[in-house]
């Protein structure tokens, strides 16, 4: 990207010679469109999207897309980083320097609890909250750039895949279900996965996930990555938000594991929020959508180690397996997320993990 310092020279009326980058560092991989760029003692982000042609109807690109997004945003007061410099032409923009550590891979440092995080992880939920309302408030204004999907075929997928794996570990099982635990079981899904599906949906980011959040003095939060923005279900996007998957980010030792930054507290938080501007809804309703969408999370998970581990020679599976690490340690870490991270009371919710649990009292090698 050594090409794009002439003009952001001249842009930031400097010249050029005093203009350096630096490669940014994921892990074990180093971030191929984006870079620090220093001037001085000032930091920059620049980044160029690899995607140049129109996304939306409107003809707008991923690049004029973020830049919109981020600039609203920012004029709104959200967490974001402003935006300097834009080039349309080599889909090139220039950032606030927010840091380079995200909320991914302070989750997956063995040096910092959960607990310590407390404080960090109610000011991104309330930033969270705070971009949502935005979204909201400029709905009209950001129409053009609203991707045209329907987000109930990846969910009715999702829960698919899903059911399918419980079906599957059911299957191991040493001892098979009685008829009246099956009929249990049918039901419990039934209205899990009706509870999700005709939940509404929000305005905002379709990019989510811990990468996407980035900490600076342990303390702000920034989000980025605005370059797709649709409706969907928030309390889907808080799920992955909110769950660390670490991929390249696997220790030398080779321990990998799935982290979920998500308690009842948070959860009880965000559901008094949306009750009170969002929609009139119960606590526990709020709350279950939560359970439900971070319990089809892992179960999502497991999927895709099944379906990796079984084909591994696939480019896309091995890809996956490279990024996550160690498949067997990391099938039990989302079952155990499964079993344990209860997020609700939701009696069809606990119905299904309780399932499960009897389920895996048989070890599955993966």
């Amino acid at each position: 990207m050594e090409y794009l310092i002439k003009p952001i020279a001249a842009h930031l009326k400097t010249d050029a010679d005093a203009i350096t980058l630096e490669r940014i560092q994921h892990g074990m991989r180093q971030r191929h469109n984006v870079c620090r760029l220093r001037l001085g003692a000032e930091s920059y982000l620049l980044k160029q999207h690899d995607i140049t042609t129109s996304v939306v109807d409107a003809g707008y690109t991923p690049l004029q897309i973020e830049a919109a997004a981020l600039s609203l945003l920012h004029e709104n007061g959200c967490q974001v980083p402003r935006l300097i410099w834009k080039s349309d032409d080599q889909h090139a923009l220039l950032i606030e320097w927010c840091g380079e550590h995200t909320l991914d891979a302070l989750a997956q440092s063995e040096e910092k609890s959960i607990q310590h995080l407390t404080l960090l992880l109610n000011t991104i939920l309330r930033e969270l909250c705070k971009i949502e309302t935005c979204f909201t408030t400029h709905a009209a204004q950001l129409a053009p750039y609203i991707f045209r999907f329907d987000a109930h075929t990846p969910l009715r997928d999702l829960l698919e895949q899903g059911k399918k794996v419980v079906g599957y570990l059911s299957h191991l099982n040493s001892s098979p279900m009685s008829s009246a635990e099956t009929e249990t079981l049918t039901n419990a899904w039934h209205v899990f996965a009706t509870r999700l599906q005709n939940a509404p949906m929000t305005l905002g980011n379709l990019d989510n996930n811990a990468r996407n959040i980035v900490i600076r003095d342990e303390e702000f939060a920034f989000f980025i990555d605005f370059a797709s923005i649709g409706w969907h279900w928030q309390e889907m996007r808080l799920v992955q938000l909110f769950n660390s998957i670490g991929a390249f980010l696997v220790s030398p030792s080779g321990n990998a594991n799935f982290v979920s930054l998500l308690d009842r507290e948070l959860v009880n938080t965000y559901a008094e929020w949306v009750s009170t501007h969002r929609e009139t809804c119960p606590l526990a309703e709020i709350a279950a959508r939560v359970d439900g969408h971070h319990l089809l999370f892992y179960l999502s998970v497991i999927h895709q180690l099944l379906r990796a581990t079984a084909q591994p020679e696939s480019t896309e599976n091995r890809m996956l397996l490279d990024a996550w690490g160690n498949a067997r340690a990391r099938y039990q870490s989302a079952l155990t997320h499964i079993i344990h991270t209860r997020l609700s009371d939701d009696v069809s919710t606990n119905q299904i993990r309780e399932r499960i649990a009897n389920f895996s009292t048989k070890v599955v090698e993966v």
